[in-house]
């Protein structure tokens, strides 16, 4: 393989502007990665959904769990996708474990929706309607 061709196509299409996901790892979007953003609002909407199952029995467990999945989410985008440094995306999974462990979707659900709002959800649409 040479080594023009020697990125799989999953690289390609996140690395290069105007690949499907781009948008969803671009650094320059804003503070936070639209991809955090996603990982919040899914997190949020899939423990504290499944959690009236349960009757709220299981809320202890499920505040903790959302914790320690947004904040090591958060972590592992924002460090190894967005670039950020070690303290940096700390404090952001920081932010997000918080966020997500709160046992009312509705935080989780704003700050997510704000996430994806301020890095132009409908950019990518405007972009590919102008080819």
């Amino acid at each position: 393989m040479s080594e023009e061709n020697s990125e799989s196509p999953r690289q390609s299409m996140v690395k290069t502007p105007g690949g499907r996901a781009f948008w969803l790892t671009d650094p320059d979007r804003g503070l936070v990665l639209p991809l955090t953003g996603i990982w919040i609002l899914a997190l949020d909407w899939l423990l504290f959904s499944s959690n009236v199952l349960s009757a709220g029995l299981a809320t202890p467990v499920v505040v903790a769990l959302g914790f320690f999945l947004g904040g090591a989410g958060t972590l592992v985008l924002q460090k190894w996708i967005a670039g950020d440094s070690f303290w940096k995306a700390s404090s952001k999974a920081l932010v997000a474990g918080v966020v997500v462990g709160v046992p009312w979707p509705l935080f989780g659900t704003v700050l997510g929706g704000w996430i994806l709002l301020a890095a132009g959800l409908n950019k990518p649409t405007r972009e590919a309607s102008k080819k």
